[in-house]
């Protein structure tokens, strides 16, 4: 894979990112797509790591392209095809509406750069499986940007399994709610919107991590219940992975409160809302009474706050692109492990729309 030179002078303290005063061995990026993720989310992150320097800002809005390029004072674009001959930048970060992912992308990896797409990373198996090709028939890197893989309760979640402290898992409960509305581009078929390309990423990404197995079978469906424009609005999903783990994922907003996390073992229960985690572990006795109706169980309960950010720290995200753009260590998230992320995606899509359990 294509990698970025290494860093040849120390970087002074009081050189800033974006503003053209020292970009000598920083990842000079090229951000495709100005608005509110670009500028909330990886703008604040990119204008103070020290890794990288944006060289080059694009959308299809003039006004949202300079107002971003303004932040860096950089060029600016309102076609990604104006860009892709340009020297100007190593990395792309593709930040525009879900259905132009993949063509963007493809232009890029084509014309040499390395690229990081924002979920959805591809809508289907037919465009993962072309991004991940193009990728290796150019030598460059494709990165999804997936942020919740890094999360502070997955890792926590873990860590507490892996301990064994609620025994054998056999069902996982997530579940991501809130009281709102929207009437943007997200509620629009057409732009690759809807909760689940929005919100299924995220979710559907953790789960697999927890669970560190494929899923096989998928049962769904979808609803548009408050907000405007064509997609869903709400998803639920129950899958089933190789070895038999049920996995029940859902995302709402017309809900305030459901727990994030509801992890079932033989031996107990986990419970995580935000940060605030229960731990139930459960003691059943040596010899079962065989004429009792139950057999009576003690049951402990723990308390704690996890620490760190539930959907990734974005700066120590960047830190670990840089990494992985110089070479020095492998991206988190592999394109096989994407890959099915997409082709459970997919799934959710088909069975919400024919009614019937999919088998991957």
């Amino acid at each position: 894979m294509k990698s970025i030179g290494s860093v040849k002078s120390i970087i002074s303290e009081k050189s800033k990112i974006g503003r053209g005063e020292d970009i000598k061995g920083k990842i000079r990026t090229a951000v495709i797509g100005c608005g509110r993720t670009a500028n909330e989310l990886h703008g604040l992150v990119l204008l103070k790591h020290p890794g990288f320097c944006v060289t080059a800002a694009c959308d299809i809005n003039r006004e949202a392209a300079e107002k971003y390029g303004g932040m860096f004072s950089c060029k600016t674009f309102t076609s990604h095809s104006e860009m892709l001959d340009s020297d100007d930048f190593d990395f792309v970060i593709v930040l525009t509406y879900s259905n132009n992912h993949a063509e963007i992308a493809l232009d890029f990896l084509n014309a040499g750069k390395n690229v990081m797409i924002t979920k959805p990373w591809a809508l289907n198996v037919k465009d993962a499986d072309t991004i991940i090709e193009a990728s290796r028939e150019n030598g460059v890197m494709v990165m999804p940007f997936i942020p919740c893989h890094f999360g502070s309760d997955l890792a926590k979640l873990k860590e507490v399994v892996a301990a064994g402290t609620i025994g054998k898992v056999f069902q996982i409960r997530r579940s991501q709610v809130t009281f709102g509305k929207r009437s943007d581009w997200q509620t629009l078929k057409a732009y690759g919107g809807g909760y689940l390309n929005n919100w299924g990423p995220h979710l559907l990404d953790q789960v697999l991590a927890f669970v560190d197995e494929p899923v096989v079978q998928v049962y769904a469906d979808t609803k548009q219940v408050i907000n405007p424009g064509d997609a869903e609005d709400m998803f639920y999903a129950i899958l089933k992975t190789k070895s038999g783990v049920l996995v029940n994922v859902e995302y709402n907003i017309m809900t305030e409160y459901l727990p994030n996390w509801v992890v079932q073992g033989d031996k107990g229960t986990i419970y995580m809302t935000a940060d605030d985690m229960e731990i139930h572990e459960v003691s059943y006795p040596v010899n079962d009474d065989p004429s009792a109706y139950r057999s009576t169980v003690n049951v402990s309960r723990t308390q704690m706050k996890v620490e760190g950010k539930r959907f990734g720290d974005h700066y120590a995200i960047y830190t670990h692109l840089e990494n992985v753009l110089r070479g020095k260590e492998p991206y988190i998230v592999s394109l096989d492990y994407a890959r099915h992320l997409t082709e459970v995606i997919c799934a959710i899509h088909e069975s919400a729309d024919c009614g019937k359990l999919i088998k991957i």
